[in-house]
């Protein structure tokens, strides 16, 4: 009787150990798959930087310009630099899009034509649930000084953030905010 609940336990521990591994051979979390599949859509469903991120490619840790957490699997570096095809115009960002992105440490979305953030979707939504967004990188984006500061309240967590060649930004950066 002891041997037979001994090995019930042991073939328990085994099942939870492979369960365990082969969640982990698909990379990162299906919500954040998804959350990359929408991003991309309204970026540039065609873009060449987005290539090899297609749906039926489930290890969304192994696309171009993502990098995943090895323990968690969630998505912790985030690169869309030159993501959105200039022709298709003036992007206004929906930042709520980054919203499953719950451990995302860096977030680049330079060169897309950015001229700022839907109205109550800025990065103001993002405060509560990214508390370890360190970088922000929004180099030569068409910000200006009203654009820029819609889209920024609460992102304490902020260790860099890259404004430079936008439009129509003047001021200094002290301690984490920036002043105009």
């Amino acid at each position: 009787m002891m041997m037979k609940k001994m090995g019930a336990w042991m073939l328990l521990a085994l099942l939870t150990l492979v369960g365990d591994w082969c969640g982990r051979c698909y990379g990162c979390l299906e919500d954040e798959r998804i959350a990359l599949l929408e991003v991309k859509a309204l970026t540039n469903p065609n873009s060449i930087y987005m290539g090899d991120w297609v749906e039926y490619s489930s290890n969304c840790c192994e696309w171009s310009g993502i990098e995943c957490d090895n323990t968690t699997r969630r998505v912790v570096w985030l690169s869309l630099r030159r993501a959105r095809d200039l022709s298709l115009g003036d992007w206004v960002l929906n930042a709520s899009l980054f919203l499953p992105f719950k451990e995302l440490q860096s977030l680049y979305l330079g060169y897309n034509g950015l001229v700022g953030c839907s109205e109550n979707q800025g990065f103001e939504v993002l405060s509560s649930k990214l508390r370890k967004l360190e970088v922000l990188d929004l180099i030569l984006n068409k910000f200006n000084d009203k654009s820029i500061l819609s889209c920024f309240n609460g992102l304490s967590s902020l260790k860099s953030l890259y404004l430079s060649a936008n439009e129509e930004i003047t001021g200094s950066v002290d301690g984490n905010r920036l002043i105009i």
